[in-house]
């Protein structure tokens, strides 16, 4: 446990990284979103400091089938993430528009990932962020194959 405290805070101070103190910054937007069927998780760019910084979170990556119209995900206005937290936020076209989707993402900078994280294939391009607040879940739709393949995960849906 004491080694893991020690090369954790040894890590933090070599990236910078301040425990003491307020924190100073505010979710960040999304400038792109892409999910990998092979690895099934989703990575967002942060517009932050050197645009390095990225978001990601495990997602079930499926084949969109035939639903029944009784109800629909709403579609998502922004997207922001925090490092400080450890989140990110969904703004929810839905109602009076305070509802939002929330869900833990890992936040990290791209050029600090370890070396052997190769990957066989690139993640696709993602858009049309949708949440329901009835499963629970956010969606997104893969700029793959015949268009019908989806990433969704769950999602805290709120009124704020």
């Amino acid at each position: 446990m004491r080694r893991t405290i020690v090369g954790t805070c040894a890590a933090f101070a070599a990236l910078g990284i301040g425990l003491a103190g307020p924190a100073v910054a505010a979710p960040v937007p999304v400038t792109a979103l892409n999910c990998d069927g092979d690895t099934y998780k989703c990575t967002a760019n942060l517009r932050f400091g050197d645009n390095n910084w990225r978001a990601g979170w495990g997602a079930n990556i499926f084949h969109q089938m035939t639903r029944s119209a009784y109800r629909a995900p709403v579609p998502a206005t922004s997207l922001n993430c925090d490092g400080d937290t450890g989140k990110c936020v969904a703004n929810l076209q839905f109602g009076d528009g305070y509802w939002r989707a929330s869900w833990p993402a890992t936040i990290f900078h791209q050029a600090l990932r370890s070396a052997d994280g190769a990957r066989l294939a690139a993640p696709v391009p993602a858009n049309s962020l949708n949440c329901d607040g009835d499963t629970g879940r956010c969606s997104v739709n893969l700029q793959f194959g015949d268009g019908n393949w989806k990433a969704d995960w769950p999602a805290t849906i709120y009124h704020q």
